[in-house]
């Protein structure tokens, strides 16, 4: 069912429902339910305070119930109290007229008088479940299309309901406006669907009727499923068939129209017509009166306050209203209508009679004669929606008299003021704080207008102002609104200061300053805790006279006050803010208390920021002493988990600031463990420790270790922030430039290319993106992939150029110009090598020195050979210290070149040199791998095998150590066992060529991946030896050999090819080709070996590589196989 139906129970109607569940609920009391919508009316007291006195009865006058509070109506449902209305006004018409006549037979009068009680009840049991079916019955033929019966029902709904509730839709109930108003609107849907009725005002009619009672509510006291439907009422008035709707015809009277059908018996029951008499007829009736010329219609209504019933709120203003309107028309009839019209209408309504002389009263019924119809209609809606729980339609009713001449009087004031609390006290326990509040402050106002204020009324209303404002702040919080929260909290205590209560309006003070906290308000914050503060010492002459309640917001406000200047960054004022709250702290709390150690702990931080250690140290080494007492005893922490977290934290960075990374080591190490203890779900902490213990270890070159802790940092994160957080992103680089030093380079460049994507949109990056920039670089540069490193180093150098590091900038120069050597970008590389030169010369710092090296790597590369040896030569002949980092490398390179002039004796003097520079300067493992590895070869030219492998065991046996199981160190290995493959194979023993071959081809796809380049040149290579035993066996047995072979290289030739690179990777492909086209030869195919030998001739092979003669030998083979073919 719909929304309305979900609210109301069973008794909402919409267009939505389904005919099936209508036809179920027919049998059911679905108005019921809708009882929860009506007033509290018996809660409500119908006199002020001061009118409350015991009244001298008058006669004929209104006997009080039984609990001696005038009821309104007959019975606390609001159903029978209309009704009841009805038949009294019947019952007052047949036995107070002034001119009496005999009942005629069948009169409404007469049959009114004859009904039991019992009979009353049955009959509207009966109307009311009339209204519900016929309702019922009329949706479920709106809904096959049966329009004319289903209006019919739709009418008679109404007309029950009408019966039920009366003609006055001022005073319905919310259950009977909301029952009419869904009749309507159904009715109108009857109208606008029916195609045989061509001129739509009808509907239209109904529609606006409907919208009309539900506007009468105001939106904040409609319940969402009302609010629905208003708004699906507002949708059918746009329709285009109502929007083009010609000239109204006048339309018929409903009410007559009700009035002439539906059930006799109900007709003579209830009495048709005499409700709306009894609420609207009577102002005519009392004019008619007045001017001695009652008419035979009016002869069966007489005035209402001459019937027999019992006061009542709404039967009063009833009668009120339509006294007020006599009195209107009477203005020129004397001051005798007047005097009637007060004593009809206010005069029952407060208790008042007419000899009553009390000043009070007198001044009453004075302002009464001053109100105007339209001021009484407000009065009167007010009451009415106040009994139906409308309290802010109410209000807003009652402040429509604000302005009126009445509000002159302080007697008028006193009651205007005396029911806006009313609609407060009703507000609040419905939970509408909002016009609790404002109703609340509206009495206030009307209350302060006079100096002779009632205290007690005062004191309830301002009571009611401060509980309604807390409840809207806190309200405010929860939410985040911060701004209102701070403007409610303002009036609170503003409030209790005119109330003169100190210590209240000091804790408000203090949740304001937390706010303005909360929007980052600090400046604003410490302005108010500074105003609390000298609140708090109003009237006391010293710290020691201060009470226990105002020396504790003392505290607070201090605290706060002290962190509001830290979070400005105000460190000296903060220092003294804490400087004056230790001693109240200790005062209040002790100093081995919670609260003494925690704000200990935080001036020691703060003293770290001020680069005061000496004092935060001694401050943490008082704490750490007693926690660790503490501990021994088998205590919990003293302190807050959080706090001792801090605690950790600045001694941690007392120690880096001393240079004791060890000791911060293991500060991190206990805060690592602490969390994981006593805050197990708190990931955040957690991933901050494991952070920085990780970065830390880096630090040490304990990459191993804290390569895990980083990537665990990395993980928590993740799933805290999103990835612009600046956290995620240091953790990020950190296990980047940690898997970057282990030699994973495709981890480290995966993660680098993340970073990269996002290093523009982090939010305060604590990395410099420059230093990643450059970083990526280097990786790209390593891993081959030169333009991205020349993009990388690029970017880094224009973002170094607004920075005021020097250092960085040659560095990430220096960076650019190799790439662009490796590039073949020779001019740009040697702008910047002269640049760099240039800039270096003065100081001839490392930077200088490896810049000279590099540039001697270009000229050799470009052919220069003579120039380059020259530069390396100055480099080695430097006494300069500052070259001790370069000429390892310089060794090196002069033993490669020595070693290509045939000078092998030379080189190996100059390798000698480069392993006593990388053993005794800083012992270099990759280094010294790299040079013995070059030694080995250099021994195997002279055919001096056993030197070789016994410098290459040598190596493997270093690289074989524990702790070198990472991948860094087992490429090296693999390095090493393909160098002795090719030892083994220049010595002829290709069995362990083809072993040691396999292992590194093993380590290769194990550690890279099988389509890796360098895997790929390793199965080139494994495949070469396969062709070489296969030359050295009979044609059958090297048959298999060779096919293997060949669908090695194959797939090596295709997974190259699929690289996108082809000038990268160019010489790998023509030695596959070539070695393709050596087996095809072998095969006797001479077409497909001339179609490889077709394209390695596209491909440009340097005349001096090894490759060129491979290629030659194919081409020499080929045509010899090709002449053998044409025989």
């Amino acid at each position: 069912m719909s929304k309305f139906k979900q609210k109301f129970g069973r008794g909402g109607y919409t267009s939505d429902d389904n005919a099936s569940d209508i036809i179920s609920e027919l049998s059911n009391d679905e108005t019921a339910s809708l009882t929860s919508n009506t007033s509290k009316s018996s809660r409500l007291k119908m006199k002020m305070s001061r009118f409350g006195k015991n009244k001298k009865k008058r006669k004929g006058g209104a006997e009080p119930s039984s609990d001696g509070t005038p009821s309104v109506g007959s019975s606390k449902n609001p159903r029978d109290a209309v009704a009841t209305n009805g038949s009294t006004a019947a019952t007052a018409a047949a036995t107070s007229s002034a001119r009496p006549q005999a009942s005629t037979a069948g009169s409404v009068s007469s049959a009114s008088t004859r009904r039991s009680k019992h009979a009353n009840q049955s009959e509207e049991k009966r109307l009311q479940k009339d209204a519900k079916s016929r309702f019922n019955i009329g949706l479920v033929y709106l809904k096959t299309g049966d329009y004319a019966k289903a209006q019919d029902n739709l009418e008679h709904s109404l007309y029950c309901h009408v019966q039920l509730a009366g003609h006055n839709p001022k005073m319905y109930t919310n259950q009977s406006l909301y029952q009419i108003a869904s009749v309507r609107e159904k009715l109108g849907d009857c109208y606008l669907g029916n195609t045989a009725i061509v001129d739509k005002c009808l509907a239209l009619d109904h529609y606006e009727e409907a919208k009309r009672l539900l506007e009468s509510v105001h939106p904040e006291d409609r319940p969402d499923n009302v609010k629905e439907m208003l708004e699906r009422v507002d949708e059918k008035l746009k329709l285009p068939e109502l929007s083009h709707t010609g000239v109204r015809k006048p339309a018929p009277s409903p009410t007559k129209k009700y009035e002439m059908m539906g059930n006799e018996k109900a007709k003579k029951t209830l009495g048709v017509g005499v409700v709306a008499a009894a609420v609207g007829g009577a102002v005519a009736g009392g004019v008619a009166a007045a001017n001695n010329a009652v008419s035979d219609g009016a002869a069966a209504v007489t005035s209402p306050s001459s019937a027999p019933q019992k006061k009542g709120l709404k039967g009063g203003f009833e009668k009120f209203g339509q006294n007020i309107e006599k009195f209107g028309k009477e203005v020129g009839t004397g001051i005798t209508g007047v005097t009637l019209g007060i004593k009809d209408g206010f005069g029952e309504l407060l208790g008042l009679d007419d000899d009553d002389s009390d000043e009070d009263a007198v001044a009453l019924r004075s302002s009464i004669s001053q109100m105007h119809s339209g001021q009484v209609e407000a009065l009167k809606m007010a009451i009415s929606h106040l009994e139906r729980d409308n309290h802010r339609t109410a209000l807003n009713h009652l402040l429509e008299l604000k302005d009126c001449e009445a509000m002159e009087n302080i007697t008028f004031r006193a009651l205007m003021a005396d029911y806006m609390i009313k609609v407060a006290d009703s507000a609040m326990e419905s939970k509408k704080i909002g016009v609790a509040v404002e109703s609340y402050e509206e009495s206030l106002t009307v209350l302060k207008q006079d100096k002779d204020v009632n205290d007690e009324a005062i004191s309830k209303a301002t009571k009611g102002c401060i509980k309604g404002h807390k409840m809207l702040a806190n309200e405010c919080e929860g939410l985040g609104d911060f701004r209102s929260a701070i403007e409610q909290r303002k009036r609170v205590c503003e409030l209790l200061e005119n109330e003169n209560k100190i210590v209240p309006a000091c804790h408000q003070l203090i949740a304001i300053a937390y706010n303005h906290g909360k929007r980052e308000e600090y400046d604003k914050s410490s302005v108010i805790l500074s105003d609390a503060s000298r609140k708090l010492f109003k009237g006391i002459q010293s710290l020691e006279y201060m009470p226990s309640d105002r020396l504790h917001l003392l505290v607070k406000s201090y605290q706060m006050r002290a962190i509001c200047f830290t979070k400005m960054q105000k460190w000296r004022p903060a220092l003294d803010q804490y400087d004056e709250l230790l001693p109240l702290v200790a005062k209040e709390s002790g100093k081995g208390s919670e609260d003494y150690l925690t704000v200990t702990i935080r001036k020691a931080a703060l003293l770290v920021t001020l680069k005061n250690h000496a004092s935060a140290s001694e401050l943490l080494r008082e704490y750490f002493q007693m926690a660790d007492i503490n501990e021994s005893a088998g205590n919990q922490v003293i302190v807050e988990p959080e706090d001792h977290v801090l605690a950790l934290d600045t001694s941690a960075a007392i120690d880096l600031k001393l240079g004791k990374v060890d000791n911060a080591i293991s500060t991190f190490e206990k805060k690592l463990e602490f969390v994981e203890n006593h805050l197990p779900h708190d990931d955040e902490l957690k991933s901050d420790a494991m952070h920085k213990l990780g970065c830390l270890l880096a630090y040490k070159k304990k990459h191993e270790e804290a390569l895990p802790l980083l990537q665990s940092a990395l993980d928590k994160r993740k799933f805290l922030y999103d990835g612009r957080n600046k956290f995620l992103f240091e953790t990020s680089w950190a296990v980047a430039a940690t898997t970057q030093t282990l030699g994973d380079t495709d981890k480290a460049l995966a993660d680098y290319e993340i970073l990269l994507g996002k290093i523009d949109i982090v939010e305060d990056s604590p990395i410099n993106s420059v230093v990643v920039q450059n970083s990526a670089g280097k990786l790209f540069f390593e891993g081959g992939k030169i333009d991205e490193a020349v993009d990388s180093f690029t970017k880094a150098l224009d973002g170094a150029e607004s920075q005021n590091d020097p250092a960085l900038k040659t560095d990430i120069m220096l960076n650019l110009a190799n790439a662009l050597s490796a590039k073949d970008d020779v001019d740009g590389a040697f702008d910047l090598y002269e640049e760099l030169e240039r800039i270096g010369k003065r100081k001839r710092g490392k930077m200088y020195f490896l810049t000279l090296y590099n540039k001697s790597l270009l000229l050799i590369k470009i052919g220069e050979t003579e120039q380059a040896t020259d530069i390396l030569h100055d480099i080695i002949e430097t006494r300069s210290s500052k070259a001790d980092d370069t000429r390892g490398n310089v060794y090196i390179t002069l033993g490669n070149l020595s070693v290509e002039g045939k000078k092998i004796d030379s080189g190996l003097r100059y390798y000698e040199n480069a392993l006593d520079m990388f053993v005794d300067e800083h012992y270099d493992l990759p280094s010294i791998t790299q040079t013995k590895k070059f030694m080995a070869l250099a021994y195997m030219q002279l055919k001096k095998y056993d030197m070789s492998i016994t410098i290459l065991e040598d190596a493997l046996t270093e690289l074989s150590q524990p702790g070198m199981e990472r991948k860094l160190y087992q490429l090296m290995k693999a390095e090493i066992w393909s160098c002795m493959s090719k030892v083994y194979q220049r010595r002829g023993d290709h069995a362990s060529a083809k072993n040691f071959a396999k292992l590194a081809l093993q380590t290769y796809k194990s550690e890279l991946g099988e389509r890796h380049p360098v895997t790929l040149r390793n199965v080139s290579n494994v495949s070469v030896l396969l062709l070489e035993e296969a030359e050295e066996l009979p044609k059958s047995e090297a048959k298999p050999i060779i096919d293997a072979a060949k669908f090695e290289m194959e797939g090596a030739l295709g997974a190259f090819l699929s690289l996108n690179d082809s000038w990268t990777y160019r010489l790998d492909v023509a030695s596959l080709k070539t070695n393709l086209g050596l087996v095809a030869v072998w095969q006797g195919k001479p077409k497909k070996a001339r179609k490889l030998l077709k394209q390695i001739e596209g491909i440009e092979v340097p005349e001096d590589n090894l490759l060129a003669k491979r290629i030659a030998t194919l081409e020499m083979l080929l045509e010899k196989l090709e002449k053998e073919k044409r025989k």
